[in-house]
């Protein structure tokens, strides 16, 4: 290797000697400079390049946060532990007229009646609701939930609910810090069995309670 490096500089530097003395012009033997080269211009990649990339790019960044969020709801199981998955404080179960806390709300079950029947009908449930936490905490219709004895189970009736409370949304405003309501909920079933357990809770992550109601 060293050889053949020797023998590549010796036949550098005799090149301009050799072209000196085989010229009829005066010459130099001494080798000249090199013309400076004009700044190499980077090469930019084309629009119909960058274009799909970045949409690529974002399309990814958008899909996985959607799947995390998806994985993090679908983590909510009725039928799970309530201190697995996505949950958020331990859920707690009891009977009509016990005071039943979960993670910002406590909720107590005074009764529960169904209208006769075997069609489409409403029952009614009347439930105490009391803010635990020092802020303002909202609850929505659609996480309090009535299951039949088939596994089955049917969220709150809001217009139904909106009636029986002459007219007033309950789910509407934000229930104070401290403050206690008693109100009924009223679900809207199909069929001869009435409900056997409500599942109330505070938001879409909390533990929540479990109450049977024979």
């Amino acid at each position: 290797m060293l050889g053949v490096v020797g023998l590549l500089t010796w036949r550098r530097r005799r090149r301009p000697v050799a072209a000196a003395l085989a010229s009829d012009g005066p010459g130099t033997i001494y080798p000249r400079p090199a013309a400076p080269r004009p700044p190499a211009r980077r090469r930019k990649p084309p629009v119909w390049v960058v274009v799909p990339v970045a949409a690529i790019v974002l399309a990814g960044t958008l899909g996985a946060a959607a799947w995390s969020a998806t994985r993090r709801v679908t983590a909510i199981d009725t039928d799970s532990q309530p201190t697995s998955g996505a949950w958020t404080g331990t859920g707690v179960s009891g009977a009509l007229g016990m005071p039943l806390r979960e993670d910002a709300f406590e909720f107590t079950v005074y009764r529960m009646s169904c209208e006769p029947g075997r069609g489409a009908r409403q029952c009614q449930a009347t439930v105490g609701v009391r803010n635990l936490t020092r802020e303002h905490q909202s609850w929505h219709g659609k996480l309090q939930r009535a299951y039949l004895a088939d596994g089955n189970w049917v969220t709150t009736d809001e217009p139904a609910t909106r009636r029986a409370n002459q007219g007033r949304d309950v789910f509407a405003d934000p229930l104070a810090a401290g403050s206690r309501v008693v109100l009924p909920l009223v679900f809207t079933i199909t069929g001869r069995e009435a409900p056997q357990r409500l599942e109330l809770r505070s938001g879409v992550f909390s533990a929540g309670v479990r109450v049977d109601v024979p």
